[in-house]
């Protein structure tokens, strides 16, 4: 650690405190050509933890840096590896859950900014806005004492922006353990005072899941990385390197899997993903107003 980003670390670990003033000293002796470090990461994430008062500044600072230390600066660019997906979970799961809202947005944000990102790390986050929404509490809560069952503006503002993210497995499309985690939300907050926004969402993402083709992948952080050595390399064929990643594909595919459906021309479902939706229906009981808003929506096409 250098001389000046001591002192200024030490002056906030005596003051607990992560305003305007303390945040603009760090930008500078911590980013000043924009590159973060290894080390200096670590420092800004122990900074967060314990600070009693952040600041919105220091917020939209933590937040920039880390997700350019992770999004930009590692190879290929725009594509987040696993280990460094899991360095970030580890980071913010200190103690079995994510503790501030610079966390939580640091989340989506890395999500959103990323071509793509581990599946691991996207469903991790959703996970933090069930939790909040289940328990009634969390960083989406903001001190606005919301009771537990009760999903508000905020939340579906973060489901949207992870669902819809271009990072994770596969953009502008619903897989099924997010289809599912959207039940079990809507399950579980039936009888709360919801924001009007939240059946538009589950309607709408359940619709995606149930209308388009889920074999959609988006490219690997391996492949990513494939893709951008062949084209800095003036002397590659494009017709091997295209052979060379049909035949990984072909080598990693799963033995035996069973055909997804393909994309809908109609709103027909498919035998399948009847019996799936079916299931989810009779789940609870009863065809409760999400669940006949879904169907009115999914007949009308």
């Amino acid at each position: 650690m250098t001389k000046p980003l001591d002192d200024v670390t030490a002056m906030i670990a005596q003051a607990r405190s992560l305003g305007p003033d303390e945040t603009l000293a760090l930008r500078r002796v911590v980013w000043p050509d924009g590159q973060i470090t290894p080390q200096e990461a670590g420092i800004l994430f122990e900074l967060n933890r314990t600070s009693t008062a952040p600041s919105a500044e220091w917020v939209d600072f933590f937040v920039e840096a880390i997700t350019a230390y992770l999004v930009e600066q590692a190879e290929p660019r725009g594509y987040v590896s696993e280990g460094n997906a899991a360095w970030l979970m580890q980071a913010i799961d200190h103690d079995g859950r994510v503790d501030t809202l610079a966390e939580l947005e640091l989340l989506v944000k890395v999500i959103e900014r990323a071509e793509n990102v581990p599946d691991s790390l996207k469903f991790y986050a959703l996970e933090q806005i069930r939790h909040a929404v289940l328990h009634g509490e969390g960083p989406t809560r903001c001190g606005n004492g919301l009771a537990p069952g009760t999903i508000g503006t905020a939340e579906v503002r973060l489901l949207r922006r992870v669902l819809y993210a271009a990072g994770g497995a596969a953009p502008a499309h619903i897989n099924r353990a997010e289809a599912e985690l959207l039940f079990d939300i809507k399950n579980a907050t039936l009888h709360g005072q919801n924001a009007p926004e939240w059946q538009t969402l589950f309607v709408q993402a359940l619709s995606l899941h149930l209308l388009t083709d889920q074999r959609f992948e988006a490219l690997s952080h391996r492949d990513a990385a494939r893709l951008h050595a062949f084209m800095a390399d003036t002397s590659s064929s494009v017709g091997r390197f295209f052979g060379r990643m049909a035949s990984s594909l072909v080598d990693s595919a799963p033995a035996a899997r069973t055909p997804e459906p393909e994309a809908a021309s109609e709103p027909d479902l498919s035998e399948r993903e009847q019996d799936w939706l079916q299931a989810m229906v009779d789940a609870d009981g009863a065809l409760d107003p999400l669940e006949r808003a879904l169907l009115k929506a999914l007949a009308e096409g």
